[in-house]
């Protein structure tokens, strides 16, 4: 449960190619726009976590889903199910395995790459110096925290023909985690019962 925390706070944009000056507020008001002109997001993916020496330390697969503002859902299928869950107020973590969930409030935690995909893009931008570094077919965004952040350092977004292709958060133990997205769909509604939990009979939830 600690490491699912760790990867959700330390852990799905829609971009339409264009050209633009390479400038921080250039490129920060580009990316308020885009993350505002999607809903929902549906993706699989695939999460790798890696040294500095680029040795693998971890390998996950699952589902991620977001329905803006606020709600999020990402649910991790292998190695072990785990599940988090944010209605943007209330934040679940459940360990399907193991049997074992938390509640918190979603206030109580702080700037998350899944909080800048779901919340109030305008806002929550404005916490970052971002830059945007095209390299043939592919549009780089790199988003630099101003103040000092305890979970992550760097947040990397890779977009190709308009979508999403990859996500890339280092932390500061100079470890980096990869999310590769495919099966993209967005705009399609989803149910309100995915960005609620309800436990299932004999699990506590701890809060």
């Amino acid at each position: 449960m600690k490491y699912l925390k760790n990867i959700f706070l330390s852990s799905l944009l829609f971009f339409c190619v264009s050209i633009f000056a390479d400038t921080p507020i250039s490129a920060s008001g580009q990316l308020v726009e885009l993350l505002n002109q999607f809903t929902t997001f549906k993706a699989n993916f695939t999460q790798k976590t890696v040294d500095m020496n680029q040795e693998t330390l971890q390998y996950s697969s699952g589902i991620v889903m977001i329905e803006r503002p606020g709600r999020f859902r990402w649910e991790t299928l292998k190695p072990a199910h785990q599940i988090v869950i944010t209605n943007g107020k209330k934040l679940w973590m459940y360990d399907v395995g193991l049997q074992q969930a938390t509640e918190q409030s979603i206030a109580n935690n702080p700037m998350s790459p899944a909080k800048l995909l779901s919340g109030d893009a305008n806002r929550l931008l404005q916490q970052f110096s971002v830059r945007m570094i095209p390299h043939n077919n592919i549009l780089n965004f790199q988003l630099i925290p101003k103040k000092h952040n305890r979970q992550f350092k760097m947040i990397g977004l890779a977009f190709s023909h308009e979508k999403l292709i990859s996500m890339r958060i280092k932390n500061n133990m100079q470890q980096t985690t990869i999310f590769d997205f495919s099966r993209i769909v967005l705009n399609k509604q989803l149910p309100s019962s995915l960005f609620e939990f309800t436990a299932p009979r004999g699990v506590d939830v701890l809060q």
